[in-house]
């Protein structure tokens, strides 16, 4: 009950279903954060972080001048992602935005935990996933792509699909086949100051390879998602 993590989430609940009830209707404002601090005995930084919850979930709008403002009664679900075809994957990039952090040679760390060749010239590119509507990040990734067939940096920027497509658009290479790992990690300090939440929280780590027709890796990739914020959705069928 003391922990922080769990207080400001437990304030999101309570705010959440009071929403949801109806006691503060859309069109409505919230308490402020000295009124929450107040009511429920917490801490500011805690009423801040139940209030950010809310707005990322499209529930509220912090609005200058007026306070937080409830615009919906219920909240956007997690960002779902189908697994089962090459097209799923693809289909994800097509949905997000890559803000980019930085571009150039590898870092060869990320060689070693991609299970790529340190002998090969790779490019690296460090990002943030973002939701075209906005919010906090989906997820933070890092991009390895052979040097001979990686996009121009200034390419980038209004690039609006994956990468692996820029590449089969100019380069002709197509990805034959795709293998995926996921892991449950928890936040490190400073990916968790990067994508907005705590450190130690619980994640996704997501490691893809991308092959060609000849069974050689070109791409890969290590992507983080914050738990509460991501889903991956599969059906199998007999």
């Amino acid at each position: 009950m003391s922990a922080p993590n769990s207080l400001y989430r437990r304030l999101a609940d309570d705010l959440r279903k009071a929403i949801a009830s109806g006691h503060y209707p859309t069109g409505s404002l919230l308490p402020t954060e000295s009124d929450l601090c107040a009511t429920h005995q917490v801490s500011r930084h805690t009423a801040r972080d139940a209030l950010r919850i809310l707005t990322d979930e499209g529930l509220i709008e912090r609005r200058r001048g007026a306070g937080s403002v409830v615009i919906a009664a219920k909240p956007i679900g997690p960002f779902s992602q189908g697994w089962g075809e090459i097209g799923d994957i693809l289909q994800y990039a097509r949905d997000t935005r890559l803000v980019i952090l930085s571009y150039g040679p590898a870092d060869p760390a990320d060689l070693a935990a991609m299970g790529l060749d340190l002998a090969q010239s790779w490019i690296g590119i460090d990002g943030l996933r973002v939701r075209t509507t906005g919010g906090r990040p989906l997820a933070h990734t890092s991009i390895c792509v052979r040097a001979d067939l990686a996009p121009p940096r200034a390419a980038l920027d209004d690039w609006p699909h994956a990468i692996a497509e820029y590449i089969a658009r100019h380069s002709g290479v197509l990805a034959a086949t795709i293998e995926q790992d996921i892991s449950a990690i928890k936040l490190s300090r400073d990916l968790a100051k990067r994508l907005h939440e705590h450190a130690g929280d619980p994640a996704l780590r997501t490691r893809r390879r991308y092959l060609d027709a000849s069974g050689h890796i070109y791409q890969a990739s290590i992507s983080i998602h914050p738990g509460e914020h991501f889903t991956y959705s599969m059906s199998v069928s007999r």
